[in-house]
């Protein structure tokens, strides 16, 4: 089994370490975490905002999360609107910061003591060989909108590629992506991957196609800066995770998605296994994923948004295979299915053929 020392140390403590945490005493572990940067007493104290597709969502956890909010898409060439067969929940940090507290984890806002062996949750290694999801946002309130957030108009949008990209063709494309939280209502500009980490001049050319996007949308054309609550401003290292020998969990385990850049959903789905220390398995359906983050970092804005076209046009449950779930064989079908559409001859899938060795090197480079 995990041993004593295990069933009681985290080390690091995102939202993948607080579920897996709740989950813990749930069934009896008793937990004490470790991180110098976490706030404690704080009701929202995970700098962020998190989603998980609601298949992921086990009924322990259901509390822990807001209501579901439909997904919209559109891409393909040209983009195509259409609303997906599955939708988002946004994590609930102060019903996670409740629960923490109704079932006595200890969290010690230090580091963890020199020689204590613990799980590690302390995230993604931020290197060089990572790709990065990139994302500029702003929330407005409510009250800002002619609906409500209830309302059939108020879907959130996974991803949108119909607007024309504005910026310098050689710089990665991006995506709107708008969703309800606690807060308000959440529009960003995402580079879903690329290889390069963000620098001022291009956090500051995502907040001008931001401005674009929400300009050229007709009942949004009322919002102004002046009305922004906050702005969030995202780097995430994706495909990269932690090479120690010891036990890891979370994105220091590799959990996030590259198509999506999520990875509560993936903790939600392995906590159980962890916890009963079997292997987590999986192997074959990161790699497959990471070769589709890969291909995605080196695709322009045009080819992606006409693969992206072909692969929501897949039935639900393909597309749930390869955005969710550790079954390789899975994530290998849709894969296969997308050839019905886009062709083995697409342009997102030349670097296969033509730069094998260079794509296989990336890949292995962040194992």
């Amino acid at each position: 089994g995990l041993g004593d020392v295990y069933k009681r140390q985290l080390k690091g403590f995102g939202p993948a370490a607080a579920l897996l945490a709740i989950r813990a005493v749930q069934r009896g572990f008793s937990i004490v975490a470790y991180d110098p940067s976490f706030t404690v007493g704080s009701p929202t104290p995970f700098p962020g905002t998190y989603g998980v597709f609601t298949p992921q969502i086990p009924s322990w956890a259901d509390p822990l999360f807001g209501p579901p909010t439909p997904l919209g898409i559109a891409a393909g060439s040209p983009p195509r609107q259409r609303v997906l067969g599955f939708t988002n929940r946004m994590l609930d940090q102060e019903a996670v910061v409740e629960a923490l507290d109704r079932y006595g984890v200890q969290i010690i806002p230090e580091a963890l003591p020199d020689g204590m062996s613990a799980i590690d949750c302390t995230g993604a290694p931020r290197t060089d060989a990572a790709l990065w999801q990139l994302a500029v946002g702003w929330f407005f309130p409510f009250d800002n909108f002619d609906f409500a957030p209830t309302h059939p108009k108020a879907n959130g949008v996974l991803m949108d590629w119909g607007v024309p990209d504005l910026k310098d063709p050689s710089a990665p494309p991006s995506f709107f992506y708008a969703q309800r939280t606690s807060e308000g209502w959440l529009f960003e500009e995402t580079i879903l991957a690329t290889h390069c980490n963000a620098d001022p001049a291009s956090q500051q050319e995502l907040f001008t196609l931001l401005r674009e996007r929400l300009a050229q949308r007709c009942s949004w054309k009322r919002l102004t800066e002046e009305q922004v609550i906050r702005e969030e401003q995202v780097s995430i290292p994706m495909g990269t995770q932690r090479r120690h020998k010891g036990k890891k969990f979370g994105a220091a385990a590799g959990f996030i998605n590259p198509a999506t850049g999520y990875s509560l959903g993936h903790a939600l789905e392995a906590v159980d296994e962890f916890l009963d220390d079997r292997p987590l398995g999986g192997w074959a359906a990161y790699t497959l994923r990471q070769i589709g983050g890969e291909l995605i970092a080196r695709a322009d804005g045009e080819t992606l948004k006409d693969f992206f076209g072909h692969f929501f046009a897949l039935d639900t449950r393909q597309q749930l295979a390869y955005l969710t779930g550790r079954d390789g064989l899975a994530v290998a079908r849709t894969m296969w299915a997308l050839r019905k559409g886009a062709g083995l001859r697409h342009k997102f899938l030349r670097p296969l053929f033509c730069q094998p060795w260079s794509v296989a090197q990336a890949v292995w480079a962040r194992r």
